[in-house]
């Protein structure tokens, strides 16, 4: 788990990023506050058990770092009614090492919105399509599967869908800033 900053002060993305498929999706906040991750939380995990997809069966262990945006523990690692369901750890400070695929996936991500691109027109169907664009990417590490292929295979359609990812057929991935003008034309 970690975030993108887009303009300072302005929206920014929580990232999630499932390792074995370099699948990953993302939630618009309107800031990097503690209050704005917790409250996303608790939506995915509302929106997560009214599926009856348990929050737990993908989010086992959540590794991040330091940020004082994840600072709310315990909504994270626990269920509206204290019940542990994930284990949260952190990162050593200013080691990105220690969570690489992250930053290779946010560099997919700003293969199509540049660095220093504010997010603030954003809205979470701009940062799905984004993210189904990225997933939907053929990679060499997967023998020409996507990393939708590989999470759709681990955990279901159903449950990318969940997520806000859609599948985009090979021929159609935009992987450059030309996928937020064919946005902004809509």
């Amino acid at each position: 788990m970690d975030t993108v900053i887009g303009r300072i002060g302005g929206k920014v993305i929580m990232t999630f990023l499932f390792v074995p498929s370099n699948f990953m999706f993302g939630i618009l906040l309107p800031d990097k506050t503690a209050l704005s991750v917790a409250n996303a939380i608790k939506a995915l995990k509302a929106r997560l058990r009214n599926s009856k997809t348990p929050f737990k069966h993908l989010f086992v262990v959540i590794l991040t770092d330091n940020g004082g945006e994840f600072s709310c523990v315990d909504i994270i690692e626990q269920d509206e009614c204290g019940n542990q369901e994930t284990l949260l750890y952190f990162c050593d400070p200013h080691i990105s090492s220690q969570k690489p695929h992250v930053e290779k996936n946010h560099t997919l991500f700003r293969d199509i919105v540049v660095p220093g691109s504010s997010f603030d027109e954003f809205n979470q169907d701009t940062v799905n399509l984004i993210y189904s664009h990225v997933n939907s990417v053929k990679r060499k590490d997967f023998a020409g599967k996507s990393a939708y292929d590989v999470f759709a295979f681990m955990y279901g359609e159903e449950a990318a869908s969940l997520l806000g990812i859609d599948r985009i057929p090979s021929e159609e991935v935009i992987q450059s800033p030309k996928l937020l003008e064919i946005i902004d034309k809509k």
